[in-house]
């Protein structure tokens, strides 16, 4: 196994896997003075170790084996290494005049490349460069570059350097397998396939399906590979139709922090994967492979193992990752992992009798740093059933206790997330509903979100959850109410704002993410349970509010105002009248520019002529800002300017068929996505589900379209503070 080959140390090792090696071909494209270079190469590497051991150097014995093991496939020629130094330069600075040019650059490189694909990926320096080159190729030279791995899978997989190739390789191909799966007829069909020389070069379909194929046995003992692991986890999201991380580029539940990192900061110019979408085309082909290699990793995991592994630093996550695919596509097998897992818990009866092992290993997960997280996805992809019984058997009753822990509250806050029934969801608030204070004092405004978040997605609880908040923040009587929205925001009790403002009155107090986070709830809340957060809002100085559209926290408090599906529009158009005479002032923020998207968005016409019309007395200002040209633009003020008639009609027309289709979509859909689209350095918007129409409604090219770098530069710097996933206490 690749595995067992990968731990051998020692000349031993070395001797065993000589012997092992005898008798298979060479790789074809090696030639006689590779080989000769790769002896020289050698012999000048170990003179050079021993001098500087000899000279008291740092190079040890054991970092020279550890180098000889990574170099499976031999050393890279030091001018082949300089040679990729300038073509890292070339790419990174993508100064080509025509796309023809790039073209040419690209295939000279695949040229110097051919014969040295497997050598390449295994080295530090020059698997970084090919990264960086992948996602400058076409998808033709991504298939013959993947032909080149053909038959070393195994050992490139657990491969320190050459797994980061992989995962690229497997993820640009799997963009070049949904275009291939669009244009399905003959003759692309054909198209696909390429004679060459040495046989016909496959699809990027039958690629990944052959790779499948070739490693789908060792599969049940790569996911706990400390290299490979990442790779099992981007096979599954690429055959269920799963796009890799969360915009395409390495971030998200894939690559690691310090991998994800590198790659924003690095491969942000290289990067050809158009708009990210959450999900994919794939033909039913990698359905069917999909589930024959989830078949085989439940039959290959004995019960035991994989209860080993749910507290693998490693593993967790591809296990997670399986009980997301399997929940999707195949409901019975996931319940018999949960069983796996949990000890047949899908046949336990809700007043059966304790099974003390189950109880032991539930106790574990829920205080560990890794099996928490497991436990987290099994309670988000639980039937209903299957949450009902997990709740009375090992949480009814130690709510308060599990919030308060560092580790399990983040368990008790996805149980409250994915509650499935108001009769539930009532007996879960009235546990908790009492300590909401304590949650405040001790540190847990995580749990105070999750619950809030929970009555807006059950659609109960309302009444109970605003009276806990109010007790908690001290905000009883109609003076102290009019501060909520501060104490939430804050996430303080009154006394404790009132004295802070008595001690740092000229000091500005930052805002609490998860405050910000639960006021947003809250206006999605029924308008009769919403109201003390809209009294509260105007309760406060208009310039205070003002001055909040231009806080990164703040910020979106105001925007929640404006999208909230149960306000009226009332409300909204008071608030917009608020900022009259600040609009402008607010375009030049690169916070308060989105604000002002927001609102144009949820304006009648009178109310954008009098916005453009402040903007147009500021064009010269705004023209000169980075973020003040991007409202212009959105706001369409030049047309404004010179033909307002037409700019008139553009935007009444626009109006009539948005009220045409309130009534589909919704005010706050229709809302949300034109204040996405017209947001500054934004060109698109996403819809929960395409609709032709919707490019008739004003907003732009209509549902999809490709950033430009200034464009993803600029929607960038406005960090979102509502992430509720994230992690917080």
């Amino acid at each position: 196994m690749a595995v067992a080959e990968k731990r051998v140390r020692g000349s031993r090792g070395k001797k065993n896997k000589g012997d092992k090696d005898k008798g298979k071909p060479k790789y074809e494209a090696e030639s006689n003075d590779n080989k000769k270079f790769q002896r020289a190469h050698q012999t000048t590497y170990d003179r050079n170790v021993k001098d500087a051991e000899n000279n008291g150097g740092s190079i040890r014995p054991d970092r020279k084996e550890q180098i000889d093991a990574a170099a499976i496939f031999g050393f890279i020629d030091p001018d082949v290494q300089q040679y990729f130094k300038g073509v890292e330069q070339t790419i990174d600075e993508l100064n080509f005049e025509t796309a023809q040019e790039q073209q040419l650059f690209l295939e000279n490189v695949y040229t110097e490349v051919q014969g040295k694909e497997l050598v390449l990926a295994t080295d530090h320096s020059c698997s970084l460069v090919l990264e960086k080159l992948l996602r400058a190729s076409n998808d033709f030279q991504l298939r013959v570059f993947f032909d080149k791995f053909n038959g070393n899978f195994l050992k490139l997989f657990t491969h320190r350097f050459a797994s980061h190739v992989c995962q690229t390789l497997i993820t640009l191909c799997a963009d070049a397998v949904e275009r291939e799966v669009k244009s399905n007829d003959i003759k692309s069909k054909e198209e696909h396939e390429v004679p060459q020389e040495d046989g016909v070069l496959l699809s990027a379909q039958d690629m990944i399906l052959n790779m499948c194929t070739q490693t789908q046995e060792e599969f049940t003992s790569l996911i706990s590979d400390p290299f490979a692991s990442h790779i099992i986890r981007v096979i599954l999201h690429v055959l269920s139709g799963r796009t890799v991380g969360d915009d395409g580029t390495g971030k998200g539940n894939i690559r690691s922090k310090k991998s994800a990192k590198y790659n924003d900061a690095n491969n942000s110019k290289t990067n050809n994967m158009g708009v990210f979408r959450p999900t994919r085309l794939v033909p039913p082909s990698f359905k069917e492979m999909l589930r024959t290699i989830t078949s085989t990793m439940m039959n290959g995991l004995s019960d035991s193992v994989v209860r080993s592994l749910a507290v693998h630093q490693v593993a967790n996550p591809v296990l997670q990752l399986l009980l997301e695919v399997l929940a999707k596509d195949n409901e019975m097998a996931k319940d018999q992992l949960v069983d796996k897992l949990l000890i047949d818990i899908t046949h336990e009866e809700e007043s059966g009798h304790k099974n003390d092992d189950r109880d032991a290993y539930v106790e574990t997960l829920l205080r560990d740093q890794v099996g928490s997280h497991l436990l987290e996805k099994i309670v988000q992809v639980a039937s209903p059933t299957l949450f009902q019984k997990f709740y009375i058997l090992y949480f009814r009753g130690r709510l308060v206790k599990l919030s308060f822990h560092p580790i399990a509250n983040y368990v008790i806050q996805q149980l409250f997330v994915h509650a499935k029934t108001s009769i539930q969801l009532e007996m879960m608030v009235e546990e908790v509903l009492p300590e909401f204070e304590s949650f405040l004092k001790y540190g847990r405004p995580g749990v105070i979100r999750a619950v809030v978040e929970a009555c807006k997605n059950v659609g109960a609880c309302h009444k109970e959850v605003i009276k806990g908040l109010c007790t908690a923040f001290h905000t009883n009587t109609p003076v102290e109410r009019k501060e909520f929205i501060h104490v939430v925001l804050h996430m303080e009790t009154y006394e404790a704002l009132m004295e802070r403002r008595k001690q740092q009155e000229s000091i500005k107090p930052k805002f609490h993410p998860q405050g910000a986070v639960v006021l947003q709830l809250l206006l999605q809340y029924p308008e009769e349970h919403s109201k003390i957060v809209v009294d509260s809002y105007f309760a406060q100085k208009d310039d205070l509010m003002y001055a909040w559209t231009m806080d990164p926290v703040g910020s979106h408090v105001i925007e929640a105002f404006l999208t909230s599906p149960t306000l009226n529009l009332k409300i909204k158009r008071k608030i917009l009248k608020s900022f009259l005479g600040k609009y402008h002032s607010m375009a030049l923020d690169r916070y308060g520019g989105h604000t002002v998207d927001k609102c144009w968005a949820v304006s009648d016409i009178d109310m954008k002529e009098k916005i453009a019309t402040e903007l147009l007395e500021h064009e010269l200002e705004l023209s000169q800002s980075f973020h003040g040209k991007f409202i212009l633009r959105n706001c369409k003020i030049d047309q404004f300017k010179r033909k307002k008639e037409e700019w008139l009609e553009r935007e009444k027309g626009i109006e009539r068929k948005r009220d045409m289709f309130k009534d589909i979509l919704g005010d706050a859909v229709l809302a949300t996505v034109q204040g996405k689209q017209t947001a500054a350095g934004s060109s698109t918007a996403e819809l929960p589900a395409p609709n032709p129409k919707m490019a008739d409604l004003g907003f732009g090219g209509g549902i999809a379209g490709v950033k430009t770098v200034t464009e993803k530069k600029k929607k960038k710097s406005k960090k979102s503070s509502e992430d509720p996933n994230k992690r917080i206490r």
